[in-house]
């Protein structure tokens, strides 16, 4: 269970960081610390998962990914969702 909730919060981490890039990035305010930050979080998520509970290694690495898959498939939906309702207005 500590390997899911590990994997639950370096996940949404990575992911607000790589959204907060991104972010800067298309308004032209180019920020290289969230990427430079942001690919430290898996291995730190990782690390502190086998100094806790060593068993847990598996699903904290599934977790992590499960969570950048999906946030980022749920962050493009509603991008596309609010560009099709300012297209209609």
């Amino acid at each position: 269970m500590i390997g899911v909730i590990l994997g639950m919060a370096f996940g949404l981490a990575q992911l607000v960081l790589l959204i907060y890039a991104v972010r800067s990035l298309s308004t032209q305010r180019l920020k290289i610390w969230p990427f430079a930050v942001q690919f430290f979080c898996p291995f730190f998520g990782l690390g502190l998962c086998a100094l806790l509970q060593s068993s847990q290694l598996l699903p904290c690495a599934v977790t992590i990914s499960t969570v950048l898959i999906i946030g980022a498939v749920v962050y493009f939906v509603r991008y596309r969702l609010r560009e099709t309702n300012r297209k209609k207005d």
